[in-house]
């Protein structure tokens, strides 16, 4: 999605130096293009929480052009994200039955603000893991996890790990799969994260095939501890939806 948006920008860019785009200033062009990407994601992905920021974008480019009352661009924007915040609550993704659902906290990670991990002790990363191992019962080879507005780590356990759910909203989300054993056909992380963070934490010898749609958010993998992976080496596939969020894969 966003190799089309640079395509569009740069065709944008040199079509407006020829002056074949003369009535349309640098940010309503932008903001054209962004209509575009958004309109694409809405219906490539099937989720209507892209919707507002589509109908956001339209309505920057009917304003500079006069079409429509002049409203500033924050409150634009700032409408635009909680429009999409509220109908990603109201109407989130189908998750199987038998959904741990937490709001507000549970089993926080640290009450105090927390580093990056490359910056945080041994004592502090043992403290985290110790708390997420009391939040798990038995083996789950599919477990689903859910949480709106708190924060929640998880400690999975499983002999033959063939799918894992995870819903985050405006919250944030620690997965910890080092005591987890894929099935042989590999496992699959299905996630939707709008206005949140998850982290997931693998075992070092993985490999890991990243499928996320991101919108207005990233996906970044640590590979500092990243041991010699090859073809034969499980493989966890993650795929799933990101919006206004970010998901961290860290090897441990």
């Amino acid at each position: 999605m966003w190799g089309i948006l640079l395509l569009l920008s740069a065709a944008g860019i040199v079509a407006n130096q020829l002056g074949w785009l003369w009535q349309f200033g640098f940010w309503t062009m932008v903001a054209a293009v962004l209509a575009v990407v958004f309109l694409i994601a809405c219906l490539t992905q099937r989720t209507i929480s892209t919707l507002p920021f589509f109908i956001a974008m339209v309505y920057i480019v009917l304003r500079d052009l006069g079409f429509v009352p002049h409203v500033s661009l924050w409150a634009i924007l700032i409408a635009a994200g909680l429009t999409s915040a509220g109908i990603g609550l109201l109407f989130p993704q189908k998750i199987p039955k038998g959904v741990n659902v937490v709001i507000g906290s549970f089993c926080d990670a640290d009450d105090e603000d927390e580093d990056d991990w490359d910056e945080e002790s041994e004592e502090s990363r043992s403290a985290r893991r110790e708390k997420a191992r009391a939040s798990v019962g038995g083996i789950d080879n599919n477990p689903v996890i859910s949480v709106n507005f708190g924060s929640i780590s998880r400690y999975i356990h499983a002999d033959r790990l063939e799918t894992v759910t995870l819903s985050c909203n405006f919250g944030g989300m620690e997965i910890y799969l080092d005591q987890a054993e894929l099935s042989p056909n590999g496992a699959t992380i299905h996630l939707d994260c709008k206005f949140g963070g998850i982290d997931i934490y693998v075992p070092r010898h993985w490999r890991i095939n990243e499928q996320i749609s991101c919108n207005l958010g990233g996906v970044d993998i640590n590979k500092r501890n990243l041991a010699n992976v090859t073809e034969d080496s499980p493989e966890l596939t993650i795929t799933g939806i990101v919006t206004c969020g970010g998901v961290d894969i860290w090897y441990i």
